[in-house]
């Protein structure tokens, strides 16, 4: 069975169900926790697929990661999962849940990326001028990554601006070698 419709199924059933529950907000917000688990622990999708590890040693790790105190739909679902045993392919539902929860509920996904840190009224502006503009709610997370040197780069579901100075800076080294080639072509001719 392919993985994506095995994610997908898994999603909308917790979607669903999450709704059902009245609950849909907080398991959204318990499923962005999990998410951050598996880029910010070391070897966490490793020890779930391990057969050697016990399940309720899985389980009380999938709920710490959740942030602790989980909703009862995320808990029953968890338990389903581990039944089944899914949970190798939690990361994957999870991802595949958070896609159809903003579509569902008209939310769009971005970034805002600053050589250095945005001040509050500034992300506020952007963010409000953006949703002004697509009609949606967006959660904008902000990161900082003094590589860029200055300006920003600003992704929003598939589109990217990429307003930075080290990008610019390649377009015109990039500019340079071409007329430089250029030259050296011309005094070839002569």
């Amino acid at each position: 069975m392919n993985t994506g419709l095995i994610s997908t199924r898994y999603a909308t059933a917790l979607l669903d169900f999450a709704i059902e529950q009245n609950q849909q907000e907080r398991v959204y917000s318990e499923i962005k926790t999990l998410l951050h688990a598996y880029s910010d622990v070391n070897n966490f999708r490793e020890v779930l697929a391990n057969p050697a590890i016990h399940v309720s040693e899985k389980r009380k790790l999938i709920h710490t990661a959740c942030g602790g105190d989980i909703s009862k739909p995320l808990e029953q679902f968890i338990d389903l999962l581990l039944k089944n045993k899914r949970e190798e392919r939690l990361q994957y539902i999870a991802l595949r849940f958070l896609e159809l929860y903003r579509k569902k509920f008209g939310i769009l996904n971005g970034a805002l990326i600053t050589a250095t840190k945005v001040d509050k009224p500034t992300y506020n502006r952007l963010k409000s001028f953006i949703e002004s503009k697509t009609g949606e709610t967006l959660e904008l997370e902000r990161q900082t990554d003094a590589s860029i040197l200055g300006g920003f780069i600003l992704q929003v579901g598939d589109d990217r601006l990429d307003a930075s100075v080290s990008r610019q800076l390649l377009r015109i080294k990039n500019e340079w070698d071409e007329t430089d080639i250029n030259k050296k072509i011309s005094k070839q001719k002569e």
